[in-house]
Parts: C-alpha cells; structure tokens; sequence
C-alpha cells in the first residue's frame, strides 16, 4: 500500500461480533471515500468471508488477533485480514485448504487475491478491487501518512489506526455506533453516540499532531470508553475550559487526557444510565448494514 494512501488499520479479537465492527468500518471508509455501492457490496461480503475464517478455523474456535487493513492505491483498494494462528494447510486447491468456500467467494468477488501462510505462522489474505467499480476519490496528497501502530496506551476491545483526518469522523461513528448497539445502549443514549462522535472528530482536526491518528473502544454492559490520539498537548485541557455547550462535557460520564511524549490522548465515557427504562437499540448486526 503506498505511503500517501489513504490508509485503515482495525486491531481487535476474532470473535463472532467483529464481523459487525468491520463490515462497520467499510461503510464508513466508503462515504468519505465515495466507494461505488456494487464495490461497497463485494468489499463487505469478501472481507466478511476472509474475518469469518478466522473466527471459526485460526484458533480452534477461540479469540485471537485480527487485523484489517484497507488502503486505496491509485483508485484500487486493496484489503488484508491477517491473523496469527494456525494458517492454511493448503492454497492450491478451494476444497482441500481451510478457507473452504470462503477461498472461492473472495476469488470470484476481489480482481486479485492472495492467500498465503506466513513464515511464523498465521494467514494472510490480501484481496484487490479495481477501479472499474468504483468512483473511489483517493484522498491522496502530501499530508496522507503511512499507518503505523497505535499509541502503546491505547489498548480494548477494537484498535483503529487511519489517515488521513478525513476519515475519521465516518469510521468512528459506525464503529461506536455498532458497539454501543452491542452494549444495549438505550435509543435516547444511542442518539447522544451520533453526537459525540461527531465532536470527537471535529476536535481531533484541530487538535491532531497529523493527518494520523488512532482510536481506541472498551465495551462494558451499557457503558463505552474512547480513547483518541496523539494530540496535541493543552488540547484537551483547553476542551474542558473552553467548551462547555460541547457534546463532549454535555454528554458524556467522564473526559479526561492522559500526556505521553509530548502529546494526548483524550478520554471519553459513555454510560447508558437510561438503558432500564427505554427500548434499546438495534442489534449490532442491523446497525452495520
């Protein structure tokens, strides 16, 4: 994936719900990105058969490491799902590897694929889609960086690292809002979500180091926390001081920043303290379509 694309890395455990999280991711890569809907279609079924693979086959049925990166490369987009466990016995022939079915889907629906076992173990599929169906915009320009890993403080349930800045208020909003429907956040604390978001994504494009950045979702019973970084330091600070009718202190249980080699990162709770008497929101499943 070239340096100036582009880029999204999503870290998190092969478990039946990350399906939810990166089907998520796709649609919200594609607004910014203005994917054709038919490529939006082939992306989610594709990458959603190469995740699927790995929940049911990499670690004997238990949760390992995922990742899934997405870049666009001169209107192409090109997809890898890594794992680390217990890669494929075979590539030459559908019926014979673990991949099963799923091999002969993401061969039929990506312009290119590859599946390889790497060196120290594990399974690589990298999948290519042409242009031809997309009207992708690349975004590409000089502030575009390359995705490296996250911030060591951000750890939880799902690790999201892009760039540039324009993507992140689409990402993390379908991202949170699938977890938070997850979380059996009521409908009237699943609206305040949209909101903050959206004010998290806002503040990170004035207060980003670069055009990267990374975010980060724990997930507990009616109760989500997101961290979000590197920032600039004073950022934060001057966020509680400064803007009070902000979704950020209005809506929130908790934002705090922790500093770290000469920049932040911004915390936020969520706690659905209504979730008892109100309808929850829809299932994750229906939340990522």
């Amino acid at each position: 994936m070239s340096d100036s694309s582009p880029t999204i890395r999503l870290e998190l455990d092969s478990r039946p719900e990350c399906l939810t999280l990166v089907r998520s991711m796709l649609a919200g890569a594609a607004e910014p990105l203005e994917f054709d809907p038919e490529l939006l279609v082939d992306l989610k079924t594709a990458v959603s058969e190469a995740c699927s693979n790995v929940v049911l086959h990499a670690y004997q049925g238990d949760p390992g490491p995922l990742v899934v990166q997405l870049g666009v490369v001169g209107g192409d987009v090109e997809v890898v799902v890594r794992d680390r466990g217990s890669g494929i016995r075979y590539v030459a022939s559908p019926s014979e590897d673990r991949m099963g079915v799923g091999l002969a889907v993401i061969s039929a629906l990506a312009d290119r694929a590859e599946f390889l076992t790497a060196p120290d173990g594990g399974t690589e599929v990298r999948m290519s889609f042409n242009s031809r169906l997309a009207g992708v915009h690349t975004l590409d320009r000089p502030g575009a960086a390359p995705v490296v890993d996250a911030p060591r403080q951000l750890t939880g349930d799902l690790v999201a690292t892009l760039s540039p800045l324009l993507l992140l208020g689409a990402v993390l909003g379908r991202v949170t809002r699938a977890l938070a429907a997850g979380a059996q956040f009521s409908l009237d604390r699943f609206s305040d979500v949209y909101l903050v978001t959206d004010a998290l994504a806002a503040h990170a494009k004035s207060a980003a180091i670069t055009q990267q950045v990374s975010f980060t979702i724990v997930v507990a019973s009616r109760r989500l926390e997101i961290m979000l970084g590197p920032l600039r330091n004073g950022s934060g600070e001057r966020l509680r001081r400064q803007r009070s009718d902000s979704p950020l202190t209005l809506l929130t249980d908790g934002l705090s920043v922790e500093r770290s080699s000469g920049s932040e990162i911004l915390r936020v709770v969520m706690i659905d303290h209504r979730g008892g008497s109100s309808t929850t929101a829809a299932s994750p499943a229906a939340s990522s379509s």
